[in-house]
């Protein structure tokens, strides 16, 4: 028999060893996010600390709320790299604000809503490229038989998957959906953590709160394809406390990635794939006191129907705030011939074919979601964002594409309000940097308010590559080489699947390491802080290999990573004397130059397998890459398990972490728990590196990983001998609570295919709880111990059970929770994180019971009705501490009664926000209506005045109140306030008031007694002496009187340097010499610059049978010449050149109006491009030919002086 021999060239996106994260197939699309979305999971799931090599920098721009409601909006800088693929963050390169919260998908092979057609076959009507239409996860468990994780798990016939001979179905054949539910993470409001979607159709969370509850009965699901917007999409959360998180509802609060194919250099053909929602943005959070926080997005003006067509670039170009247009490049081998590789071969071997490596690019229209405001009852914060004039394009694009590209937006102020009033601003400015490929860098942060600003440096930003560039190193970080045409390098290769990766293109450069970063920090203080960094080198890697049946394992082997790490931080005071000097060593030992590093992601490009498939031996060749490195984006590369903090003359620090090394995956039973999935493939070599074709996984335990395991402190007298040692352990992730079925099984049951196999592996989903906190201090020779231990053994909940702390000579104090069970209101309501009796005991002695009664009237009013105590010696007995007679409609306590009868009034003023009077030995009813009234309208009143307004009258009021008769018996306190700002006064039942002053800044200045009297002052260390000067500014103006048949000379108008000054900072000084120009150069302008009357016929092109009338007018307002051409394109249109460059010669202009220097430009439509040369010609570029003897008329635009 002759033995035949197919070969399949297949491209591959890179396919990396990452524990956490599933290769992807060939040329399976790239799952695009906003940065935006990538630092909503960068923080919410990856320790932010030495671990990482990061440094934690955060910046609080505003905040309202409440104690119920801390609302805030936090600047946070990520340190790890410049990535040339990222677009801009939020507020410039690297800087993310933290505000509001998202869910965040990775789709790990289908939408778990999407609605497929099982029965159907072939990829045509199916946008996610599967042989068969399947559903999603949650569709398909939504139309199926219940099932279990346990059943998903068995994968032996019995369980719930099975095979058709060609790819393994979940379900029923008629109803078959896929086996990988996506992961989604969630961070809002200090909330974070990820879930999934259970094999039984319940969600399982991981999040330190473990009574999170996730409601997705208003998830819609739905398929088809070809359509811009999803249906209303809403996912709820709801935290242990009762507090209810509403994520999406409309388009403006969904980021979805509309992917395309290139013809022949950019999308023409519309949008064929499936909409799916990428990251849902928190639109409303409800607080158990009813009270709302609500979140408002750019909403634009989006052709809903048609825009992920790119057939109407205005209309998307009007939408730039919340669009953004990115590519991706894929790149493969392709070729008709390879060599076998029975017995290895070599580079060369491999590569002797006459078609070489190529590569596919795709385009991504991002639809973002834009965070416009934040709504807090009377206080709201509001953030506006501005051009930057230029966009960070995608991709190398033509002239005729040039414009079909969005610029991007930064934030450019956040302002809070109250009431409607303007309390607070930060300007946000930003420098232009990079060169040709230029992006935006935060510059300063100034408080419109207060001369307080930050000011930012970077290193090394003078010339940036494109955003397109293929520079860069297997992480995606820029390496230089932007002259690289290929992605995926190709060393050695051995017939076992092994492979090296030795000096190729894609390795990292140790001099690119710190371009881009912040350097350095100015406070508001004036002092300031200096940053230096250095290269991620790490000494142990996880691979996959052939010694390992390809299956994750730590190795020795070592190198450079991509990306920087913080090595030192210097600051220095106002003065510039060295406050702090700070050195990072990422070490084995503090002497030693071993790095501590382990490197979880180390890429493969190639893989070549044997197999005989139905008698005909077969060869699979895959080699491919990726410009697009997930695990840079939203998460980190290297985790350390050693970092020394070196304080310059006091000391260091010894940390160390949990890595791979001390909690790697659980490989058994997991990774053998497979079966083959397609039949008829035999004789695979090498057989265990097909089934990792896209990985083979054990049990994730990365939620272990990057945890504090001990902490030394050394003195600097004493560099040997730590003098204090904290030591900590964590319970781990598959069970914590050992008395809770819940924690025991609380696994979802992944059926993933590999290869010709499908295995089932478990994704457990609980959190890693603190166990114990053991603290050693040494005074002298001796050891002084304490531990805390925490312990989880109720076998009703996750919840913190007891306490233990255990003091240096032993004695045991514990503390015990309750929580709320069975059907009350409490858990309706999923308050099940509140404790309701908290009981103290001293070695096994209680000391304390304290229970905390929800008994109200209403089952709606979820407050708290009674605190109660119990007798230390007979435990039956007990006593009512407190009484909570009363709550208001918004939750704010009325009237409270302490055990001894006496009865405390509150009275809330301020539109029912801040207490305004309390009334002790009152109950309200005491109180009559009118005077109550009085007192609140008054708070009314002063809540709309302006900060630090005049008080008297609203005092008057409180004063009287105090004094009325009916009130003479009780004890009364009032209080005024500045709403978001601070207290004002206090006035206790002496009369003795306080007053509170504030600076421009808002913070507390001085408290002064009833007299005026400074009884406490505060002063913050700020210098505000210097003196800032303008810098010389200038602006160029046409004169706007001239008319359409004139120009006017241009007119300069210059303020000269020192012209102006500010005590607040630079920016301020310039800003004053730029509003001296707006004000004044116009004005100055037409005075002074003389009308010059110009004529410019125009004449047509007849040679070619062109012929026509065209017309020159002058739009002096704007500055340029409106040039009108009306012409009929003649006999032989049809035979011209239309679309090649420069097009085809149409008319000639004469006169003064002839440019300088060749123009370029194109019309709005963005399809028709021109040129007009010096000599006047004027040629027309079209992408369609113009039919013969038809008319067109184009307005072209010729800046003056150009």
């Amino acid at each position: 028999m002759k033995l035949t021999i197919i070969r399949n060239i297949l491209s591959l996106s890179i396919i990396a060893t990452s524990t956490s994260l599933l290769a992807q197939l060939p040329l399976e699309a790239v799952q695009m996010k906003s940065p935006q979305s990538y630092a909503f999971e960068k923080y919410g799931n990856v320790p932010v600390n030495l671990y990482t090599g990061a440094i934690d920098l955060k910046i609080p721009i505003a905040s309202i709320g409440d104690k119920e409601a801390d609302i805030s909006a936090v600047l946070s800088y990520d340190s790890s790299g410049f990535i040339p693929h990222k677009k801009s963050d939020i507020a410039g390169i690297g800087w993310s604000m933290l505000m509001g919260g998202r869910i965040t998908r990775k789709m790990n092979l289908i939408p778990d809503e999407y609605v497929g057609n099982p029965t159907s076959t072939g990829t045509s009507n199916n946008p996610y490229g599967q042989a068969l239409n399947l559903h999603g996860f949650l569709k398909g468990i939504n139309v199926n038989s219940p099932t279990s994780n346990t059943a998903a798990y068995n994968l032996n016939g019995t369980g719930t998957g099975h095979t058709n001979g060609d790819e393994w179905l979940m379900g029923s054949d008629a109803q078959a959906y896929e086996g990988e539910p996506d992961e989604f993470n969630f961070n809002a409001m200090g909330l974070s953590g990820k879930f999934m979607i259970g094999n039984d159709g319940n969600v399982l969370v991981e999040s330190s709160d473990p009574n999170i509850k996730v409601d997705l009965s208003q998830m819609a699901i739905y398929g088809n394809q070809g359509f811009c917007v999803p249906p209303i999409s809403v996912i709820s959360l709801t935290d242990g406390k009762g507090n209810k998180y509403i994520f999406g509802g409309d388009l403006s609060k969904y980021e979805i990635s509309y992917t395309y194919s290139i013809e022949p250099d950019y999308p023409n053909n519309g949008y064929n794939g499936h909409p799916m929602i990428n990251s849902f943005s928190l639109s409303k959070i409800i607080l158990t006191n009813k009270k709302e926080i609500i979140f408002n997005y750019e909403e634009g003006t989006l052709f809903d129907d048609t825009f992920c067509n790119l057939s109407n670039w205005d209309n998307l170009r009007d939408n730039s705030k919340i669009l953004s247009m990115d590519s991706y490049t894929q790149d493969g081998g392709k070729s008709d011939s390879w060599q076998d590789c029975n017995n290895g071969c070599s580079s060369s071997e491999l590569f002797t074919v006459s078609v070489g490596p190529s590569d596919k690019t795709s385009f991504s229209l991002l639809k973002k979601s834009v965070l416009k405001s934040i709504k807090y009852e009377d206080d709201e914060i509001k953030i506006n964002y501005v051009d930057t004039g230029y966009p960070i394009v995608h991709y190398t694009l033509s002239p005729f594409y040039a414009n079909r590209s969005f610029n991007e937006w930064v934030i450019g102020s956040v302002e809070t309000y109250h009431k409607n009033l303007l309390i607070t601003k930060q300007d946000f400015s930003y420098e232009h940097l990079g060169g040709t490929f230029k992006r935006p860098f935060l510059k300063s942060i100034q408080n419109i308010n207060s001369n307080q600003v930050y000011k930012f440096e970077y290193s090394k930003t003078d010339n940036l590559p494109a955003y397109y560039t293929k520079g860069i190193d297997h992480w995606g970080y820029w390496n230089g080489l932007d002259s690289n045409v290929s992605l995926s390098p190709f060393d050695t290769y051995t017939n076992y699947g092994d492979y090296t990766l030795n000096n190729t293109f894609r390795d990292p450069n140790a001099e690119k390491y710190n371009v881009a970063l912040l350097s350095k920090v100015v406070y508001p203080t004036k002092g300031f802080s200096v940053f230096e960094y250095e290269p991620q080198v790490y000494g142990k890697r996880i691979e996959r290999i052939a010694s390992t049946a390809f299956l994750p394992t730590l190795t020795n082997n070592g190198g450079l990573a991509g990306g920087a790490r913080i090595k030192r931080v210097l600051s220095r005071d106002e003065n510039g004397v060295l406050s702090s000097d700070k050195e990072y060593k990422y070490t084995t030992t503090l002497d030693s130059t071993s790095s501590s590093g382990i490197l979880m992601t180390w890429p493969r490009y190639f893989y070549y397998i044997q197999m005989a498939f139905g008698g005909i031996f077969r060869q699979l060749y895959l080699r491919a890459s990726s410009n697009v490195q997930v695990t840079s984006l939203d998460s980190y590369n290297v985790g350390y398990s050693k970092v020394f903090e070196v304080e310059n003359g006091k000391g260091y620090i010894e940390n160390e972490f949990s890595t791979y090394e001390t909690n790697p995956d659980l490989i058994n039973p997991d990774a053998g728990n497979y079966t083959q999935s397609t039949a008829n493939v035999t004789n695979i070599h090498p057989i265990n590196l097909y089934a990792n074709l896209k990985n083979m996984y054990g049990t994730d335990k990365s939620i272990l990983r990057g945890k504090p395991l001990v902490q030394k402190y050394f003195s600097q007298t004493d560099l040997i001998n730590p003098i204090k040692k904290v030591e900590y352990e964590y319970y781990d992730n598959m069970e914590y609570n050992p008395n809770n079925s819940t924690d025991n099984n609380n696994y979802v049951s992944v059926n993933h295919s590999s290869g010709v196999w499908t295995q089932a592996y478990r994704r457990f989903m609980n959190s890693s709880q603190i166990k114990k906190i053991t603290t050693t201090e040494y005074l002298g020779n001796t050891p002084i111990i304490t531990k805390s231990e925490n312990i989880f053994d109720s076998p009703l909940n996750l919840n913190l059970s007891k306490t233990n702390n255990t003091s240096s000579d032993n004695s045991v104090a514990q503390t015990s929770y309750t929580y709320p069970t069975g059907s009350t209101p409490l858990v309706t309501a999923n308050m099940v994180g509140i404790p309701l009796i908290t009981e103290v005991k001293k070695d096994g002695k209680t000391i304390s019971k304290v229970e905390t009664k929800y008994e109200n009237p209403s089952p709606s009013e979820l407050f708290p009705s009674a605190t109660i105590s119990y007798d230390l010696k007979t435990q039956s007995i007990n006593y009512t501490d407190v009484l909570y007679d009363k709550y208001d409609n918004k939750g704010n306590l009325q009237q409270y009664t302490t055990k001894d009868g006496i009865s405390t009034t509150i009275i809330w003023g301020y539109n029912q926000t801040k207490p305004i009077a309390k009334i002790v030995g009152a109950k309200l009813s005491d109180i009559q209506q009118s005077l109550i009234d009085g007192i609140i309208n008054a708070s009314i009143i002063d809540d709309a005045a302006i900060p630090n307004n005049d008080e008297s009258s609203f005092l008057g009021i409180l004063d009287n109140f105090r004094k009325d008769v009916s009130l003479s018996n009780y004890q009364i306190t009032t209080y005024t306030y500045d709403p978001l700002i601070g207290v004002r006064s206090i006035t206790p039942p002496s009369g003795i008031r306080e007053s509170y002053s504030y600076d421009s800044a808002n913070r507390l200045k001085n408290v002064k007694d009833i007299n005026g009297n400074i009884l406490k002052e505060y002063k913050y260390n700020y210098n505000p002496s210097t003196i800032y000067y303008s810098s010389e500014a200038s602006w160029v103006f046409n004169n706007t009187t001239c008319g359409s048949n004139a120009v006017g000379s241009p007119f300069t108008y210059t303020v000269p340097a020192y012209k102006y000054n500010s005590l607040i900072s630079q920016a301020d000084a310039d800003q004053k010499a730029q509003t001296d120009i707006n004000t004044n150069g116009q004005t100055m302008a037409n005075t002074n610059s003389i009308c010059t009357p110009f004529s410019c016929p125009i004449s047509f092109n007849t040679s070619i049978g062109i012929s026509g009338t065209g017309s020159v007018s002058a739009v002096n307002s704007e500055g340029y010449y409106k040039v009108t051409l009306s012409f009929t394109t003649g006999l032989n249109s049809t035979t011209f050149l239309w679309d090649e460059d420069p097009g085809v010669k149409v008319a000639t202009i004469s006169g003064s109006c002839r440019p300088m220097s060749e123009v370029y430009s194109y019309n709005t439509a963005g399809n028709i491009f021109y040129t007009i040369q010096p000599n006047g010609d004027i040629y027309i570029q079209s992408f369609t030919t113009f039919p013969n003897n038809t008319s067109q008329t184009y307005e072209l635009e010729l800046y003056f002086n150009n």
